[in-house]
């Protein structure tokens, strides 16, 4: 083969490379511009369906608008004949006003007038008032000091006839006491005479040995009968009256009271007497009656 003929091979080799390589750039900006154009029709469409919507939406808005432009000419109508009615009753108001207030100062200046008339007499009647309320405030005074006077006259005479029936009452006591007293002393006497002790006078009382000490020389008895009664503080302070000792089988020992528990209803005693027959015990009895 020439030489020429190599140059061609080679210029045709070299043609087909560019011509390939171009054809390959031109198919691929072909496939970007195809794919550009797809999206820009998308976005095309999508902005035409918003545009659409919007007209659409607008046309409502001015549907909506007009309408309320016709309720709005329509209520300003009617407001534009009630206000021209308004004005009719203004101007016949104002001018039944001016009438009134004419008729009002009339009547304020025969007011005054007749005020000052009535102001007149009810200064007069005011201080006739005040007089009279006076003398009867002076009247009511004299009559409530006279109730109570009255009141405090039968008060002092009802107490002065309770206290003197009470002197008398308490006379009469006063008297039979004494007798009495008079007679009791006698009989004291003539008891005392015949051997009577009046150390020995003790109330009626019942009751039973709670606890034993000092090797049975002390013990405790607790009343759990007081048959007369009696206040037995008072009666301990009195004198320190004997009480006998006993159970089933008997007589065991005399104690003389000597102090009295209030709280426990119970008397602290001195045994007086020998004990026999066991000892004094916790559950004797004992009594200031004979056993």
């Amino acid at each position: 083969m020439s030489p020429i003929g190599r140059v061609f091979i080679v210029l045709n080799l070299l043609l087909a490379g560019t011509f390939v390589g171009f054809s390959g750039t031109y198919l691929q900006k072909q496939a970007n511009y195809k794919e550009k154009s797809e999206k820009l029709q998308a976005a095309l469409d999508d902005a035409t369906a918003r545009h659409n919507k919007a007209i659409d939406d607008l046309a409502k808005e001015r549907n909506s608008f007009e309408n309320a432009k016709t309720a709005a000419e329509t209520a300003k109508g009617a407001l534009e004949t009630e206000n021209r009615k308004l004005t009719d009753d203004n101007k016949l108001l104002s001018q039944r006003l001016a009438t009134m207030e004419g008729n009002v100062a009339q009547i304020n200046s025969q007011l005054t007038a007749a005020n000052t008339q009535i102001q007149g007499a009810f200064t007069q009647a005011e201080s006739a008032y005040k007089m009279a309320m006076a003398d009867q405030r002076e009247k009511d005074k004299a009559v409530q000091e006279r109730v109570e006077t009255q009141a405090e006259n039968r008060t002092l005479k009802n107490t002065i006839a309770s206290l003197e029936a009470t002197i008398k009452g308490n006379t009469d006591n006063i008297a039979s006491l004494h007798k009495e007293r008079a007679e009791l002393q006698m009989l004291v006497s003539v008891a005392t005479n015949n051997g009577f002790v009046p150390a020995l006078v003790a109330p009626a009382l019942n009751g039973q040995v709670t606890a034993v000490a000092a090797e049975g020389r002390l013990c405790t008895i607790s009343v759990t009968e007081n048959i007369s009664g009696v206040d037995l503080a008072e009666e301990i302070k009195k004198r320190a009256f004997p009480i006998a000792i006993y159970d089933a089988s008997g007589y065991k020992a005399e104690a003389i009271v000597q102090a009295y528990d209030a709280s426990a209803n119970a008397f602290t005693c001195r045994v007086q007497q020998g004990v026999g027959k066991g000892g004094i015990k916790v559950g004797d009895s004992a009594t200031t009656k004979t056993p």
